[in-house]
């Protein structure tokens, strides 16, 4: 009987104000995203801190690309071509305690995976992945969200960011909060134990320099004309009158002979 107890898979428990309490849940942070032209890759990445006294354990965590949005228009990732999608790889975390990299193959392009097993009370983990586009990949940002599954002291949690629900979901778990709600979120309507953030990427090519250099030339020039046309009508500079005279002069030649070539 004992053995077919405790074989019996666990069971996720009712909310723990301890265990749900926003300065307590782990600690997304120090994100590092990358901003990218299409074609390119770069590293996207995190930190995840354990802020419970005690070790966790069966510790979980996912990052999905699900939406992407630019001033014209709102989509969810399925709703884009895979061929105009960016997509993961190359799953990788350290630990702060032993900064021993391990690395996880990604079979989902759009989720990276970390089985990470223990995380001790106080430890610090890096998570990373490879953020890779293609020249068709559509501008615009795009958004990531998280989940965290664990066991704490032989109880299963589920930690998921916004991105895992809808409007009108989260609206009534904001709106009808019961009394000492942690975080003055009804948790029990998500489903979850906590809260953990959302975060983003950027796709976009960038904005031509040209027209901002051509700017700053144009105000130079006009600037400086602006005091050669002060220091003339101060008249206390003969040299720089005669300088303008001449360059007049030379302008009005130059009008002449257009004129002269245009009409015949």
């Amino acid at each position: 009987m004992m053995i077919a107890l405790l074989s019996q898979p666990l069971v996720k428990s009712e909310i723990d104000s301890y265990v749900s309490h926003p300065g307590n849940i782990p600690d997304f942070h120090n994100f590092s995203t990358p901003q990218l032209e299409p074609g390119e890759n770069g590293d996207f990445s995190l930190d995840v801190l354990n802020r419970y006294n005690e070790t966790l354990e069966n510790v979980v965590i996912e990052a999905e690309v699900y939406h992407r949005a630019d001033i014209d228009e709102s989509e969810t990732l399925g709703n884009i071509p895979s061929k105009e999608r960016p997509y993961i790889s190359n799953t990788k975390w350290v630990s702060n305690l032993d900064e021993m990299e391990t690395t996880q193959e990604t079979s989902d392009t759009k989720k990276a995976t970390f089985d990470v097993g223990e995380l001790e009370s106080n430890e610090t983990i890096t998570l990373e992945f490879r953020i890779e586009t293609k020249e068709e990949t559509k501008e615009g940002t795009y958004f990531v969200k998280f989940s965290m599954s664990f066991i704490h002291n032989d109880t299963e949690r589920q930690m998921q960011s916004r991105g895992h629900w809808s409007m009108e979901l989260w609206e009534n778990a904001t709106t009808n909060v019961p009394e000492g709600s942690p975080g003055n979120i009804n948790l029990d309507v998500l489903g979850v134990d906590g809260i953990i953030p959302d975060s983003s990427f950027g796709v976009k090519k960038p904005i031509p320099k040209w027209p901002l250099y051509l700017l700053i030339t144009l105000t130079i020039v006009f600037a400086g004309l602006s005091v050669i046309f002060y220091l003339e009508e101060e008249g206390n500079y003969p040299e720089l009158n005669k300088w303008l005279q001449k360059q007049r002069g030379k302008l009005n030649e130059l009008r002449l002979r257009f004129k002269y070539r245009k009409s015949s």
